[in-house]
């Protein structure tokens, strides 16, 4: 039986609770009124009839402030969970459109299932389209180092004019295919010393690793996106011990992914007071800003002495435009390039090893490619591997890099038959749908063929998607600035190790995978590698 004593306690609890929720309420700016700070102008309320006669952005169901908070908070049902939990849950209860009420700081955020509502959202962008997103980034760069960051925040945290500025002096840098594929010489180099330590690493009679493969591909990750974010080689594939600075970035990077969750995605108190915890993704950025600004000091000095007429590599290019804004794409190169990269590789190969035959598919493109094993890859012998970016696509289908894309509504839309005011948060979930029947046939399949077009008359399923549904690198003006960087090493890699072994995923269950900021393989990697 439970005690009067026990009751007591629980509706002082209650109470304590509600207390807390209102006093937030009270004492934070609405959501809306943060969100619109983002903006240039409001734009016009809108009285057409599709306006008028949608329902009132009240009506859209959702949890109160008080249940998200008893959720997410400690204790709560969805406390430590991830988004994807998040939004399995409330779509049960809500269904394919919800709102979650803005908190500590956060915008009313609209959840949507509804690929319509997708199309909605980008074609109402304005010219600045606003993503937040990692706010504790900002919140270092601009506060606490503005010594070195001297108000040049970078792509993933910065909005409106500031946004525009930046990506407008790096679009012809960084999403110009000829200034990416220059580099794959380089990035070539690095697949072939990460095959000689795979193989230096291996059981040749029974295909095992003696090492974490995770780790393995991490450190080709950071070595393919170092040589063309700091113009530096870090040794990590060919040396015993890494610089003392590579270990900073690393550090830091680990932190990074374990706790950017928790303050940038959860409901934190760090903007009104810092935590232990939060001290910790402080530190961790440090370590990162430091350990990079060594080996671009040391590029940018290299730049200066060899006064080329013509700026040779990526980074110097950016250099070029602006020594702030070089330093902060190269930390934002590091930073968005370690973990993605290596998680997609493990993916494709945990797909192609679970299924044989879509892996003998590919070879047979390789071998046409790669007659002779050792010789290197070009500009030209790769223009052509349509099978080899299938696999890649479908990989992203399955398991995507995020769950989803994220924008402030641009202007006032309405979305599956709601009002939803301009500066409101949207959250599309377009996971949930990559991996449904309904959007695509046979869903759960590794299906290259659906993205080969010469395999239209033999696919097993229908080639024709919805565009908005399948998203990988995001869409519209902040579309991915790192896409044809990321497609250049996965795709170097991929052909170096299919073409030279037949992987085999020898784990009784599937890959596992952690969904915290991003979607990462994680446990055990059963493979087994089998020299050609």
């Amino acid at each position: 039986m439970i005690s009067k004593f026990t009751l007591g306690q629980k509706a002082t609890k209650c109470a304590l609770d509600q207390l807390l929720v209102r006093q937030l309420s009270n004492s934070l700016p609405r959501a809306q009124h943060v969100a619109l700070e983002h903006f240039e102008q409001k734009v016009e309320t809108r009285d057409d009839p599709e306006w008028v006669n949608a329902k009132d952005y009240k009506e859209i169901p959702g949890p109160s402030t008080f249940r998200m908070l008893r959720d997410q908070l400690p204790g709560g049902r969805l406390h430590k969970t991830n988004m994807q939990v998040l939004e399995t849950y409330y779509r049960e209860r809500y269904g394919d459109i919800f709102r979650v009420n803005g908190i500590l700081g956060k915008p009313d955020t609209v959840f949507t299932f509804n690929p319509a509502d997708f199309e909605t959202v980008y074609r109402n962008e304005t010219v600045w389209p606003v993503r937040l997103g990692l706010e504790s980034f900002a919140h270092y760069r601009l506060k606490k180092r503005s010594d070195v960051f001297q108000g040049v925040s970078g792509l993933v945290t910065s909005q409106g004019k500031a946004w525009g500025d930046i990506r407008n002096k790096v679009n012809p840098v960084m999403m110009k295919v000829q200034n990416i594929r220059q580099n794959l010489p380089a990035v070539d180099i690095i697949a072939q010393e990460f095959l000689e330590r795979l193989d230096s690493k291996l059981d040749h009679s029974s295909g095992r690793l003696s090492t974490d493969f995770t780790e393995e591909i991490k450190m080709w990750a950071f070595e393919s996106v170092a040589v063309i974010a700091l113009n530096t080689r870090l040794g990590l594939l060919t040396r015993d011990k890494p610089d003392a600075n590579v270990m900073k970035i690393v550090d830091g990077m680990n932190v990074f992914f374990e706790k950017a969750y928790t303050y940038d995605v959860s409901p934190s108190f760090w903007k009104y007071f810092e935590t232990a915890g939060f001290k910790e993704l402080i530190k961790a950025y440090d370590n990162v800003t430091e350990g990079t600004k060594f080996y671009i000091e040391q590029a940018m000095e290299k730049f200066k002495n060899e006064q080329n007429a013509e700026a040779q590599s990526v980074l110097e290019k950016l250099y070029r435009i602006n020594k702030n804004v070089a330093v902060v794409m190269a930390i934002d190169m590091l930073m968005a390039g370690l973990d993605t990269t290596s998680a997609t590789v493990i993916s494709v190969l945990h797909f192609l090893g679970q299924n044989p035959e879509k892996q003998e598919e590919l070879r047979k493109e390789l071998f046409k490619l790669l007659p002779d094993p050792n010789m290197p890859l070009t500009e030209e012998n790769t223009k052509n591997m349509p099978y080899l970016r299938a696999c890649i696509k479908e990989s992203l289908r399955l398991k995507p890099i995020a769950n989803g894309n994220f924008r402030l509504s641009g202007r006032d839309i309405v979305l599956s038959g709601y009002k939803v005011p301009q500066g409101v948060g949207v959250y599309m979930a377009t996971m949930a749908l990559c991996n449904n029947d309904t959007y695509f046939e046979r869903s759960n399949e590794f299906l290259p063929e659906r993205w080969v077009k010469a395999a239209k008359a033999t696919c097993p399923v229908s080639q024709k998607h919805n565009p908005f549904v399948y998203l990988p690198f995001g869409f519209g003006p902040r579309t991915c600035i790192g896409k044809r960087l990321a497609e250049l090493e996965m795709e170097t890699l991929l052909v170096r190790l299919i073409r030279n072994y037949h992987v085999t995923w020898e784990g009784e269950k599937p890959l596992e995978y952690v969904n915290d900021l991003i979607l990462r393989p994680t446990g055990a990697m059963k493979f087994k590698f089998e020299k050609l």
